[in-house]
Order: structure tokens, then C-alpha cells, then sequence
């Protein structure tokens, strides 16, 4: 982990359960709020993932599958509602995201966008110190 001193002062047993519950609150907030922006924009939290993968360049099943962990199954229903629901479209084994399925995705991302900026933004910023060095870890 990169922490320098004045990180590890905050990190007091006291504290480190406040970031705790501070982060599972979050997190648990922002799960709601995504779940909320995909119903929204009648998309399941898979769907999200896969197009997400897709709009990052990956264009074959085995690819995506691996990405997000899928079974193959699974991953054939999932792009199987999206070519109904117009999302994508399959030329020559290769997956293509639409216009539409582009739209959908650029409206939920920018909304999850807002809300993860709000969630910050209303953390205590000695919180937010130890957070960041915890992500970077990873």
C-alpha cells in the first residue's frame, strides 16, 4: 500500500471502522442508484457490464465472457435480449453496439457518473485519503 504519514494518522481502530461503514454505505448507495439507472433505461446490470466490455473493444463472446466472468450460457441469453431489444447487432462473429444500445449507454453512464460524484463529494475528505490509498493498492 502507498501511505505516507500524515494518511496513516487517520488510521485509528475508531476510524478505520467509520471508513468501513462509510464505504459499505456507499457502496451499497451507489448499487441501489445503478440499479435504479438501468431500469431506467431497461437494461439489466448485466447488459451494462457486457456493453461496457464491448464499448472497450472486446467483440467476441469468449473475450466478454472472460472479462465479466460469464458462463458462455449465460452471456448467449444476455446478447440474445440485446439483439432483441436492439442494443447490438453480430456481423461476422463480431459484436457491434447500435445507435441506440450507444445512447442507452452514454445516458446511464453519464447519470451513475452523477451520483458517484455526489457521493464523494459529501465524504469527509480524511476518509477519502485513506480510500484512495486502498484503491490504489489494488
Amino acid at each position: 500500500m502507498n501511505l505516507n504519514f500524515a494518511d496513516t494518522l487517520y488510521f485509528k481502530k475508531e476510524n478505520i471502522l467509520e471508513i468501513i461503514l462509510g464505504l459499505h454505505r456507499s457502496y451499497k448507495y451507489l448499487q441501489r442508484e445503478i440499479q435504479t439507472c438501468c431500469e431506467l433505461n431497461n437494461l439489466t446490470f448485466n447488459e451494462l457490464l457486457v456493453l461496457l466490455e464491448i464499448k472497450k473493444g472486446f467483440k467476441k463472446k469468449i473475450e466478454i465472457a472472460n472479462k465479466i466472468y460469464l458462463k458462455k450460457q449465460n452471456l448467449n441469453l444476455i446478447l440474445k435480449d440485446m439483439q432483441s431489444k436492439k442494443i447490438i447487432t453480430k456481423e461476422n462473429k463480431q459484436i457491434i453496439i447500435t445507435q441506440l444500445g450507444l445512447n442507452l449507454l452514454e445516458k446511464t453512464t453519464n447519470r451513475i457518473n452523477e451520483k458517484v460524484i455526489k457521493v464523494f463529494q459529501k465524504t469527509d475528505s480524511k476518509n477519502m485519503a485513506g480510500f484512495i490509498n486502498i484503491i490504489e493498492s489494488f
